[in-house]
């Protein structure tokens, strides 16, 4: 497999949507939690977001392992 270099455009997407998703989720106050929990309705796009964001970030982490074992590989 050829390698390709750094996709720093890739990496930021995936970071922001990550960090919009946990923006959402955590909440403002500690007695909020309860308030969350009772509405699981809420959960549904913050966690959209982070299942994005993973995903876009997990090919990025997982080509870097690749590169390297591929090097010792040599």
């Amino acid at each position: 497999m050829k390698t390709h270099k750094f996709d720093t455009l890739s990496f930021l997407s995936g970071l922001v949507i990550t960090v919009i998703g946990l923006v959402f989720l955590i909440p403002q106050e500690p007695t909020d939690v309860f308030a969350i929990l009772g509405d699981l309705g809420t959960w549904f796009w913050p966690l959209v977001f982070i299942l994005v964001g993973l995903a876009v970030l997990a090919p990025l982490a997982l080509r870097g392992r690749d590169q390297s074992s591929d090097e010792s590989d040599e």
